[in-house]
């Protein structure tokens, strides 16, 4: 092999080794937004519940489903040691079914919505750290978010598990265990932007205080989803998750001489996407 053919074929290996070393190379996940920015950010949310009751004429399927649109600002103000303190304002509202009535309050509430103020970890953790409204609509949608990244680097193809509690919308006062898989894809952009996939299971779990499950009950679920860090923007761009919570209720004792009820099983599925972007 000539000069002139030894460097072709090292130059065309050199992609390979690059794509390999930057296969191996460990990044650290973070949201930390530069003080300043203002991210403008786009929720969308589905619920869609479907009970079904079998009994001896086939199965009674009844399906209600909601949807809701949240567009918000968030305005980095300060790092602090717990994460970075941001300003949060909702700029509109809109949920679908609704009545007359909550429309114009959804409308009014908006008009007269005040910032909220933010703590975002660096592992992706939120909470509300001054809500003047217990019954804000930012409140009710991220609540307190649990951590999902890993505190420390990570390379393409590796995984890390993260076990949280989320209260559970059909238990006023139950929570659930949720454990769940997270595991970086891939890198774009030269590396600015990290693809991570999700994959989890969801089951109930007893905490003090919080009602017992009655006799009959069950509720278990999956969830899954995908998630884009802007590393330069220090925030998540692209976050499409979904979650299907099956729940088993059994029916109430009937009354003497009737016949047992079928239980009811549950199915719900909440979609969520939430879109972000630096303001120009």
């Amino acid at each position: 092999m000539g000069f002139s053919a030894r460097r072709w074929a090292v130059g065309l290996a050199w992609p390979a080794l690059f794509a390999q070393a930057a296969g191996a190379q460990a990044v650290l996940l973070q949201i930390r937004p530069r003080i300043g920015d203002t991210l403008r950010m786009h929720l969308s949310q589905t619920v869609e519940m479907t009970g079904t009751t079998r009994d001896q004429r086939g199965d009674k399927p009844s399906t209600m489903t909601t949807s809701v649109e949240v567009f918000t600002r968030a305005i980095a103000q300060q790092w602090t040691s717990g994460g970075t303190l941001m300003q949060t304002i909702t700029d509109s509202v809109a949920m679908n079914p609704t009545t007359p009535g909550a429309l114009a309050e959804l409308r009014r509430r908006t008009m007269q919505a005040k910032p909220v103020w933010l703590r975002v970890s660096t592992d992706g953790a939120m909470e509300m750290v001054d809500d003047g409204d217990p019954h804000s609509e930012l409140r009710q949608l991220f609540g307190e978010m649990p951590a999902m990244l890993a505190r420390t680097a990570v390379s393409i193809g590796e995984s890390w598990t993260r076990e949280m509690q989320i209260p559970l919308a059909s238990e006023p006062g139950a929570m659930g265990s949720v454990r769940a898989t997270f595991r970086l894809d891939s890198l774009g952009r030269n590396g600015d932007i990290a693809y991570i996939s999700m994959r989890g299971s969801m089951s109930r779990i007893n905490t003090p205080g919080a009602p017992p499950a009655g006799p009959g009950y069950g509720t278990s679920g999956q969830l899954s989803g995908a998630i884009q860090i802007d590393r330069r923007l220090g925030w998540i761009t692209d976050s499409k998750s979904s979650i299907i919570v099956r729940s088993t209720i059994a029916s109430n004792s009937t009354r003497k001489g009737e016949p047992e009820r079928a239980p009811m099983e549950v199915r719900t599925k909440i979609t969520q996407w939430i879109r972000a972007m630096r303001a120009r």
